[in-house]
């Protein structure tokens, strides 16, 4: 393959040097002639072979002027004119004697036309080298293309073997994480965990289960570890264990039990909503309608609460109560019946949530009930 490389290039180098050592190609020729149409098919002598034949019929050195020209233009002498011949073996030319004809079997050819020669001139020595310098990269590429490009070759297909042994499972099995939401970020996609909305209510009847208990421990494991609570009682948000917890210790303390009067359910992937009104009645006897929502998520195989949000109706917070000047001085014996019982704690529960004493025999105000009913302590 190499060689026939070289070959060809040995080829291109040759034409490229003849023009520097003086060779030039043979030029192309091409002849034009015409012919009479009246010319004989037979092979006919040339004008010079005629002139000899003539010569050795004379037996002379040249042939009479008017017989050559005769002979040349293809009029032979008639054989009937009548002309004396001499004896003699050597003739003269010019004496008046009969001309023997000339051999019939020997006609002049017709005259034809000199060849027409026209020679194609070849390139020259810049044409020359500009052949060779865009033909050289040319017979490059082609040989290289022949000579040096193998065909693809049919490669069997590999068979990878691995020592690990493959296991068939026959039905598949998801990792827990793929199955429980564990708190993940948003935007984690995994299997929903389905719910009815019955269920969801029953969510809330947990939750109101934990209430009854009185435990504040109890009712804050009802939440997730995200947990967030925005309680009724209160102005502070709980975000974790023990806020939610510390909520729940003076709201348990009133004995309150839930009951929900009107609420509309959503359901998402693995999460669900219950919003609406609910009531609560506290051992006193008393009510009070709060608005809450309910938000569940689906945490560690159970279902959680991830938001609740309570708040007071505005007509329960703003409704006003008639009260004459005699309940006001009724008021007064409560708290000293109060009094006379010796307990310091029912004392304390005749102050409101946000109620300030500032006591006789004491220079510390309190604003607590637990501070108030230290007070009341000493004092009864």
């Amino acid at each position: 393959m190499v060689s026939s490389s070289f070959l060809s290039l040995a080829l291109v180098a040759l034409m490229a040097s003849q023009e520097s050592y003086g060779f030039q190609a043979s030029p192309t020729f091409s002849i034009k002639s015409k012919t009479s149409s009246g010319a004989s098919s037979q092979l006919l002598m040339s004008s010079k072979a005629y002139e000899e034949q003539l010569k050795r019929y004379y037996n002379t050195a040249e042939p009479p002027q008017e017989l050559y020209n005769g002979a040349v233009n293809g009029d032979a002498p008639s054989a009937t004119t009548s002309t004396s011949v001499s004896t003699d073996p050597s003739p003269v030319y010019g004496a008046p004697q009969q001309m023997p004809p000339p051999p019939q079997s020997f006609q002049p050819a017709p005259v034809q036309p000199a060849p027409v020669v026209q020679q194609q001139q070849g390139p020259g020595g810049l044409g020359n080298a500009a052949v060779v310098f865009l033909g050289l990269p040319l017979w490059l590429l082609l040989s290289t293309q022949v000579f040096f490009n193998k065909p693809a070759e049919n490669v069997a297909p590999t068979t990878v073997t691995s020592s690990t042994p493959v296991t068939v499972v026959e039905k598949l099995a998801l990792p827990i994480q793929a199955t429980t939401n564990n708190g993940a970020p948003a935007g984690v996609v995994v299997l929903s965990q389905p719910i009815t909305k019955q269920e969801v209510r029953n969510l809330f009847n947990l939750w109101n289960d934990a209430l009854k208990t009185g435990d504040p421990a109890t009712v804050a494991k009802r939440y997730g570890k995200d947990g967030v609570l925005l309680p009724t009682l209160s102005d502070i948000p709980r975000n974790d264990f023990e806020g939610i917890k510390d909520y729940f210790v003076g709201f348990l303390k009133k004995h309150p039990t839930g009951k929900i009067l009107e609420g509309e359910i959503f359901i998402g992937n693995n999460w669900a909503q219950d919003a609406g009104i609910y009531e609560f009645t506290f051992d006193d006897g008393s009510k009070v309608k709060a608005r809450y929502s309910f938000v569940y998520a689906f945490e560690d195989g159970k279902w959680m609460i991830s938001h609740h949000h309570s708040s007071l109706m505005p007509q329960e917070t703003v409704r006003p109560v008639k009260v004459t000047e005699e309940e006001v001085r009724s008021f007064f014996g409560l708290w000293n019946d109060a009094l006379k019982t010796g307990d310091p704690q029912k004392v304390a529960d005749r102050y409101s949530k946000d109620a300030v004493l500032l006591p006789t025999l004491s220079d510390e105000a309190r604003y607590t009930n637990d501070r108030i009913a230290d007070y009341f302590v000493g004092f009864l």
